[in-house]
């Protein structure tokens, strides 16, 4: 099933849980950065666990079709939701036909 990407989504909304939700902002000309928020947060968060499934998914398929790959190594960092975000970028690559080391 294709996720439905969405710019804008409340947390503990349907939406939030079920939709894609990757603003069009955190893309750079140098790197990617969104705001994954927190609870408490004023700032709405820009990107959801299923957003950065997605990603991972379109990041596989362009390795992929240009011949890169497929072994793709992953890491985290100290950050205490570091972990739930790599284990959804992995799901997305591994969705691509990536082998994640």
């Amino acid at each position: 099933m294709t996720p439905r990407i969405v710019g804008e989504a409340l947390p503990n909304s349907f939406e939030f849980e079920t939709e894609a939700l990757i603003k069009p902002t955190g893309f750079r000309e140098y790197d990617a950065r969104w705001w994954f928020g927190h609870p408490g947060s004023a700032v709405p968060p820009e990107l959801n666990l299923i957003g950065v499934q997605a990603l991972g998914m379109g990041l596989g398929t362009l390795i992929r079709r240009l011949g890169a790959g497929p072994d793709i190594a992953t890491g985290h960092d100290f950050r205490s939701y570091s972990l739930s975000i790599k284990l959804a970028l992995v799901s997305g690559l591994m969705a691509a036909g990536a082998r994640v080391r």
